[in-house]
């Protein structure tokens, strides 16, 4: 959850002023760089085995333990806490890899130190006024949940307050290689959420979820600001991309913004960032607080220096659920078939072939189409229509590429990316394993109570090494 600086009163008149913004940096492909974040939720057993989530003040304690020793701890919004890589060029996957698996023991450590346990990207047992007892003292948090509450679809609340998930930002060199990110992003996005998928079969309290992929259901209620956006579906190059992006944060309702002290207004109901001009507060904090009132599957947002200020853009890759498998891959994921040129050729070939890049005259219905069947699979999971084909055959072909990719890279094909070629290549994913072995929500709660090993039906996922 990153805060938005208060502090940059530079007047926003008209979306022409913010397009340089997004030009991107001018650096050759592989001085481009890419980071991740992930957010880790955090549950406990009380003395009579009954589950709850980690409460405010137990996720404080570890985030200042955690920065005690150097590493970069922050609070989410509620019983979980965030890790966040430094961005690395594209061509040390090596050292990013390392890097967080170093973050990833230590964080989970120091959670069982603290008589805690990490779960997946949602807590089985939360609901909404159980994550709202444990939310964060945090401004931002505050915020939100208030305008959510007051403004919003149900769907926004159970985004912000019940699910987790892995990010993975890359920057770009300019507005044609913006444009080609989004395309790939947005093509490998119904992928994403599918292969990625880490959540319980019963959520809420005892909801089934054996039928869909909550978040990237619930993010399907969010309208125009959730999922892939016209945008991105109606522009014709990076230039035109950035003109409607632009004028879509202009015109975007939000939920709350700074006055000139920097204090937080609630207004009555949600005015989008234009209006602010008319109070003399269309500055550039609160443009970047309504570009952050966005939430597609991919987001466009803030570079930040060492000082918190801006110093250009990223894209950001938010579809990846939780967890030590998504945590650990998905940065080579995102690396490997978005930067390693041979990898992203082949990767275009494929997308071609299914109809899913910007030549194909059927490329933003299909884009549309594939993340709808994934978000709402029916119990299918991989085994749904994507494009002009099928998402766990296009699965299979893409563990080709991956492992080719990764085995050619040194430092890339870990035991975690085997795993999840494995799964690429068998079509079989973590949530899918959790719904053939979860009949019902008392099963899925003993499971976390410890009281009830997972079984695994399909032995072929203990095969971690592709045959190539």
């Amino acid at each position: 959850m990153t805060e938005v600086r208060k502090d940059d009163t530079t007047l926003i008149h008209s979306p022409a002023d913010i397009l340089d913004l997004y030009q991107g940096n001018g650096l050759t492909p592989p001085r481009q760089t890419i980071g991740m974040e992930t957010e880790i939720s955090l549950y406990a057993r009380d003395a009579k085995g009954q589950l709850r989530g980690a409460t405010a003040a137990e996720c404080a304690t570890l985030v200042e333990l955690l920065k005690a020793e150097g590493y970069p701890a922050q609070l989410e919004m509620a019983s979980a806490l965030e890790y966040a890589s430094p961005a690395f060029r594209v061509i040390e996957l090596a050292r990013l890899n390392t890097t967080v698996q170093d973050g990833w023991e230590r964080f989970t450590r120091a959670v069982a130190a603290a008589g805690l346990s990490v779960g997946t990207a949602q807590l089985p047992f939360a609901t909404l006024d159980s994550a709202r007892e444990n939310l964060v003292d945090r401004e931002r948090a505050r915020g939100l949940v208030e305008g959510m509450a007051r403004f919003k679809h149900p769907s926004f609340l159970k985004v912000t307050l019940l699910c987790t998930s892995t990010q993975v930002s890359v920057s770009y060199a300019d507005s044609a290689d913006l444009y080609n990110v989004l395309a790939t992003g947005y093509a490998l996005s119904p992928v994403i959420f599918a292969l990625f998928a880490n959540h319980p079969a019963f959520i809420e309290g005892g909801r089934d979820a054996r039928k869909e992929h909550p978040r990237a259901a619930w993010y399907g209620d969010f309208g125009a600001v959730g999922g892939i956006p016209d945008s991105f579906l109606q522009a014709k190059d990076g230039d035109n991309f950035i003109r409607r992006h632009a004028e879509q944060v202009f015109n975007n309702d939000m939920l709350f913004y700074y006055d000139a002290t920097g204090e937080v207004v609630w207004p009555e109901h949600p005015l989008p960032f234009r209006d602010l001009a008319a109070l003399g507060l269309n500055t550039r904090s609160n443009f970047d607080l309504a570009e952050s009132f966005l939430y597609h599957d991919l987001k466009v947002c803030n570079i930040r220096d060492e000082d918190g200020i801006a110093t250009g853009k990223r894209v950001e890759f938010r579809g990846f659920d939780s967890g030590e498998l998504g945590a650990l891959t998905a940065p080579g994921f995102i690396c490997l078939l978005l930067r390693d040129p041979e990898a992203a050729a082949q990767l275009q070939g494929l997308l071609q072939t299914y109809g899913m890049t910007p030549d194909c005259d059927d490329f933003a219905a299909n884009l549309v189409a594939s993340r709808q069947a994934v978000a709402h699979h029916g119990g299918k999971f991989l085994d749904v229509p994507y494009g002009r084909g099928n998402l766990k055959d296009f699965c299979a072909e893409l563990a080709e590429i991956l492992y080719r990719a990764a085995a050619l890279t040194p430092g890339a094909l870990t035991s975690s990316m085997h795993q999840l070629i494995s799964i690429a290549r068998h079509g079989i994913t973590q949530a899918q394993i959790e719904a053939l072995n979860t009949p019902d929500y008392p099963t899925a709660c003993k499971r976390l109570q410890g009281s009830l090993a997972i079984p695994v039906k399909n032995p072929k996922l203990t095969q971690h090494s592709p045959t190539v």
